[in-house]
C-alpha cells in the first residue's frame, strides 16, 4: 500500500497518473514546428509531450529501443517534472546513431511513486544532415539560388526554410523532390514554386535558412525519418 504525507498525516494514494500524451507532430511544411522531430544542433531527436495535470505529478520516465520495436525497451531518462516549465515538456535524445529506427514511450509517476500506463509508441530515424553552401555572407541577388550538399542516398525529399534572422518570420518554406541521386550537390532558386511571402528578398536584411531532409514518411506523409541541417546565413546588399 502506498501513502503520501500531507501536514503530518499519511493519506493512501492508490490512483496512478494518466498516461502521457505526445504533442501532435507538425507537418514538414508547417511554419511552427512541434512534436517529434530532428534537432538542429548536433545529431539528436527532439521529443515533446503535454504535461500531466495531476497536482502531485513528480516526473516522467522515457523508454527507448532501437532497430526493432520487438526489442526490449530500456529506461533512458528520468525527467523531474518540477524542473519543467512551459505548456509542453520535451527531451532531446542525442545519444543516437544514424540510420537506426528508434522507438519511444513515456510513463508518468506521482509523488507516491504510482506509475501511469505507457503512452503511445512513436518512432524516428536520423540520417546525415545536409550541408548548406550558398547563399552565404553578403550577396547582391534578390532571388538567390540555394545550394546544399547531401552525401547520403537516403533522402528523397527536402523542405527548404528561409527566415528573417531578427524576427524569425518565415519568408519561404517549400517541400521539393530530390532532383537527382547521382550528384551530391542539390539546388533550387528562391520562390521557384511561387509560395514565398516576398517575391524577392529585401536589401539590408539578414536571413537564415536550413534544409530538412526526408527519408521516411508515415501514412499522413509526415516525416518519421530524416534530419535538419544547421542554419546558413546571408545578407542582401
Amino acid at each position: 500500500m502506498i501513502f503520501i504525507y500531507r501536514c503530518g498525516e499519511s493519506i493512501e494514494d492508490p490512483d496512478p497518473p494518466a498516461r502521457p500524451l505526445w504533442v501532435e507532430k507538425s507537418a514538414p511544411t508547417d511554419t511552427i514546428e512541434s512534436g517529434l522531430r530532428p534537432y538542429n544542433d548536433g545529431n539528436g531527436i527532439l521529443l515533446e509531450w503535454h504535461p500531466n495535470l495531476e497536482e502531485d505529478i513528480s516526473g516522467y520516465k522515457l523508454y527507448r529501443t532501437g532497430e526493432d520495436i520487438e526489442n526490449k525497451f530500456a529506461l533512458i531518462a528520468d525527467i523531474n517534472a518540477f524542473k519543467i516549465s512551459g505548456a509542453d515538456t520535451f527531451f532531446i535524445d542525442d545519444l543516437v546513431q544514424l540510420n537506426i529506427d528508434y522507438f519511444y514511450y513515456l510513463k508518468a509517476y506521482d509523488q507516491a511513486e504510482n506509475k501511469s500506463g505507457a503512452s503511445d509508441t512513436i518512432r524516428y530515424r536520423l540520417i546525415e544532415k545536409a550541408e548548406p553552401l550558398k547563399p552565404s555572407g553578403t550577396v547582391n541577388n534578390y532571388t538567390p539560388e540555394f545550394e546544399w550538399h547531401d552525401f547520403t542516398n537516403f533522402t528523397y525529399e527536402y523542405v527548404i526554410r528561409v527566415e528573417s534572422f531578427l524576427s524569425r518570420e518565415v519568408i519561404w518554406i517549400s517541400r521539393i523532390r530530390r532532383s537527382n541521386y547521382t550528384d551530391f550537390s542539390q539546388k533550387i532558386s528562391y520562390n521557384s514554386d511561387g509560395s514565398a511571402a516576398l517575391n524577392s528578398l529585401e536589401s539590408g536584411t539578414t536571413y537564415q535558412w536550413c534544409i530538412k531532409s526526408i527519408s521516411l514518411v508515415d501514412n499522413r506523409n509526415f516525416d518519421i525519418g530524416g534530419s535538419i541541417s544547421n542554419w546558413g546565413y546571408f545578407i542582401i546588399e
